[in-house]
């Protein structure tokens, strides 16, 4: 039995969709995927382990989870999550080959020219400055080819601009280091972005993951969920909205 998009708040989980080996969540923004080292599991609040806390109220205390995937800690939306061993390895080979369709919603520092266009950098396997970088993929023996797929949805004047961005690659910040590369970075973001207005305390990169489609990993029927956009996200856009002489919120 499944439970489609919509299905609602459960063991501090908000369910987007369910069945008896799968889960997708709306993570929220601030919650960490996984815990920062294997040591920390017990002391931080993770998404794995709220998973893990509602597998075991489900099926007791043997109940497998796994990731199939994961977000960055400020950004939101929407999360697959296995509950059976079979289903974790089928899943983590579908995402090792881009099998995963997954849309973001994403407010950016100034407006892009283009309606449409693509980002086709490769980026560093290594951190320099505590930040992963664009690189020439031919000078980089370790670089990682990376895709993003933007559309701008809507421009707030020259200050800012609300894309959708779709992953044709999935790599670790692929979407802020892409968008601050071509001088867009998100506005909250506060590694990618530096160079910026410092973002306030409290706020975060303005990235929620909006839609994630996949063929399930063992019927191989059709998933499809929408996160809903989150009420922050709402808030800074309608900023932008009533404040168009302002400078764009960090």
């Amino acid at each position: 039995m499944s439970r489609p998009r919509g299905a609602g708040h459960n063991r501090r989980l908000d369910l987007l969709y369910e069945d008896r080996s799968l889960v997708v969540v709306n993570k929220p923004a601030g919650l960490l995927t996984i815990p920062t080292s294997p040591g920390r599991a017990e002391h931080e609040d993770t998404l794995l382990g709220r998973a893990r806390e509602y597998a075991r109220h489900k099926r007791g205390r043997q109940a497998y989870v796994g990731m199939l995937h994961r977000l960055d800690r400020g950004t939101s939306g929407a999360l697959a999550i296995a509950l059976d061993p079979a289903v974790h390895a089928a899943g983590r080979d579908l995402f090792r080959h881009h099998a995963f369709d997954r849309t973001y919603l994403a407010l950016v520092h100034g407006a892009p020219a283009a309606d449409r266009f693509t980002i086709d950098r490769a980026i560093s396997s290594d951190y320099r400055d505590g930040r992963r970088v664009a690189v020439d993929e031919q000078d980089f023996d370790d670089a990682l080819h990376a895709r993003t797929h933007v559309e701008v949805l809507e421009r707030f004047g020259t200050r800012a601009a609300l894309l959708r961005v779709t992953l044709e690659t999935g790599r670790q910040h692929q979407i802020r280091i892409h968008l601050s590369g071509i001088g867009h970075p998100l506005i909250g973001d506060r590694v990618y972005g530096r160079e910026h207005a410092s973002a306030k305390p409290g706020d975060r990169p303005m990235l929620h993951a909006w839609t994630l489609g996949f063929a399930h990993p063992l019927t191989g029927a059709h998933i499809e969920v929408t996160a809903p956009v989150p009420a922050d996200l709402r808030r800074t856009i309608d900023r932008l909205h009533h404040q168009p002489q302002r400078g764009v919120p960090s």
